[in-house]
């Protein structure tokens, strides 16, 4: 994958070193659409994150996050939420000069039957995943990582963060949610509906 970084990695190894927060934006550009079969040159997945690196090591990692914000919601402050009706977090994050920006986060769930609901599901290197199913279906989008994609970050002021924050959507209530947990979990929920369609007579 193709990387571009607007500014100076010293800058980044410095802010690392005295312990400083660091704030970052990022565009990720071109995806390869998988249910339309086409590759989209201008597509694009956007975010931005803040943290402190506090043990040194010059390795942003998940425990060291302050806010990560994508698609205008905190996938930090959104975990607080998560219940036995629903799931929103952060499940990997790392990010140095070195090695580049890498994460995987989701927010899914569902109504306490498991019978409606959805989800995102973002890897990067690998895909922008979302899905919606209730008892007719499940519809599903898939906009996957290719050699071509690009990303590029910019460092930013705290106040970019702070107008980023205020986009953040509501978090559905804990009443109307289900949590899924994990992917795999998700996986086995669509499969039960899919079973019970299956086993649902034709209706006129």
């Amino acid at each position: 994958m193709k990387s571009l970084l607007s500014t100076c990695a010293l800058l980044l190894g410095s802010a690392f070193a005295h312990a400083q927060p660091v704030h970052w934006t990022f565009t990720y550009t071109g995806f390869d659409d998988q249910e339309a079969g086409i590759y989209l040159p201008d597509m694009t997945l956007s975010g931005a994150f803040s943290g402190i690196d506090a043990d040194g090591d010059g390795v942003l990692a998940r425990e060291e996050l302050v806010s990560l914000l994508v698609g205008g919601k905190d996938y930090i402050a959104c975990a607080a939420a998560s219940n036995a009706y629903y799931y929103c977090g952060v499940d990997r994050f790392a990010f140095s000069s070195a090695a580049g920006l890498s994460f995987s986060l989701g927010e899914y769930g569902s109504d306490p039957e498991g019978w409606v609901g959805g989800g995102t599901l973002v890897e990067t290197g690998n895909t922008n995943y979302s899905y919606q199913f209730n008892p007719g279906g499940i519809a599903e989008h898939h906009l996957n990582w290719t050699g071509a994609t690009a990303l590029q970050m910019t460092q930013a002021l705290p106040a970019t963060l702070e107008a980023q924050a205020a986009e953040v959507a509501t978090v559905p209530e804990p009443a109307t949610w289900a949590l899924l947990g994990l992917g795999a979990a998700a996986l086995g929920l669509w499969g039960r509906v899919r079973q019970r369609t299956e086993r649902s007579p034709a209706r006129p």
